[in-house]
């Protein structure tokens, strides 16, 4: 019974802790989970259909991508890197196991997981045998503006 006390103190201690953080309500923390969880999904499928221009739409004019060594700042400098990307290229991102952390009602942190694939540009499909290319985890820092 000890045991059985001691976690149900912690776990009502651990309850009003997390109220503290993510004063919220359930729908408010929802709608930022879900559009935070957009902004990945829509990276993946502008890049996913060749349409790399786009990702720059995703970012605030301070925003930055970082890949590897590479760090870009505002989403002009983005559409640039990625205006490079070849029009034939197409991927498939399995993005999965998505971690929110709202930290105030105009930032979340976003930690996700992703598999890409290469594909064939003609049927969309990876050939059985095929490897993944890339697999990695995506940190995302979702930054709401006035503007959205």
């Amino acid at each position: 019974m000890i045991t059985r006390s001691i976690a149900l103190g912690l776990l009502v201690m651990l309850s009003g802790h997390i109220q503290a953080d993510n004063p919220y309500s359930p729908d408010e923390s929802r709608a930022i989970r879900e559009q935070c969880i957009e902004l990945g999904t829509k990276y993946a499928h502008y890049l996913d259909t060749g349409r790399g221009d786009r990702v720059a739409d995703l970012f605030a004019e301070q925003g930055t991508w970082q890949g590897g060594s590479a760090k870009l700042v505002g989403p002009e400098n983005i559409k640039i890197a990625f205006a490079g990307r070849p029009k034939t290229r197409r991927t498939i991102h399995l993005v999965s196991n998505h971690q929110v952390e709202i930290i105030s009602r105009n930032l979340a942190i976003v930690d996700s997981h992703f598999v890409l694939y290469r594909t064939e540009v003609g049927s969309g499909v990876v050939p059985i045998d095929d490897q993944p290319v890339r697999v990695g985890r995506y940190h995302d820092e979702c930054v709401r503006l006035e503007s959205g």
